[in-house]
């Protein structure tokens, strides 16, 4: 749940710009763009975008020029991709690519080339898709698959490994660690570890060493909880 600014929302998703950062949509369904500026990380975020339409459920990752959103619930289930473009950040999301199938509830993460979008819903999803940022008015690429179905997983990583934890299939909540090898993505993902806490709804963020991820919710039950994951 976040409070950005002025405005209630939850099930946002970021992306991250040099030297800011980008909170995008949310519910209530919403098409706002808020940067937060890390130079002045007490002051409230400024509205940039909009996104070219509402959602919320979505994903969201990037590189040092660009953030991309993924699907997410419009109401219904959207395969739509958006970017970013953080030289010109006050202009609407421009849509580009299409996901391999409509779905929200997905967890993003990528290299400066290349974005991966995992797991989703309906029902509940193994899939893996890619995005080539050179050309990203393609439609995205199926590799992976994740080791079990799922959604509402968090995702963080660094230039050569993914890694997508967490999430819930039905009333069955994960604490495993999913890695993608970005040198050999058609592979199926493997199991490295487990959170110390089964849930859903954590949310993540690191650097080349280490993966942070955070809160979550587990049979009913809010959690506070930040487990480390050294790469």
């Amino acid at each position: 749940w976040s409070k950005i600014p002025e405005v209630f929302r939850y099930v946002v998703d970021s992306t991250q710009g040099t030297p800011y950062g980008y909170i995008t949509a949310g519910f209530p369904v919403s098409s706002t763009v808020d940067r937060i500026d890390y130079s002045n990380d007490t002051a409230t975020a400024a509205p940039k975008g909009p996104l070219s339409s509402a959602r919320g459920y979505h994903s969201a990752t990037g590189n040092t020029s660009y953030g991309y959103t993924f699907g997410g619930w419009f109401p219904g289930e959207k395969s739509f991709i958006d970017r970013i473009d953080y030289s010109n950040d006050t202009a609407t999301g421009s849509p580009k690519g299409y996901l391999t199938a409509n779905k929200y509830g997905t967890a993003a993460a990528g290299t400066a080339d290349y974005g991966y979008i995992t797991g989703g819903t309906p029902p509940y999803l193994t899939n893996v898709d890619r995005i080539d940022y050179s050309n990203d008015t393609a439609n995205a690429v199926a590799k992976g698959p994740l080791a079990a179905a799922r959604r509402y997983l968090g995702a963080a990583g660094n230039a050569t490994h993914g890694f997508f934890v967490a999430g819930i299939t039905g009333s069955d909540y994960f604490s495993n660690i999913n890695k993608i090898d970005y040198s050999n993505d058609t592979a199926t993902v493997s199991v490295t570890g487990n959170l110390s806490l089964a849930r859903s709804h954590a949310r993540g963020a690191g650097n080349s060493t280490y993966g942070y991820f955070g809160g979550g919710l587990s049979d009913g039950d809010d959690h506070s909880t930040v487990d480390r994951v050294e790469y």
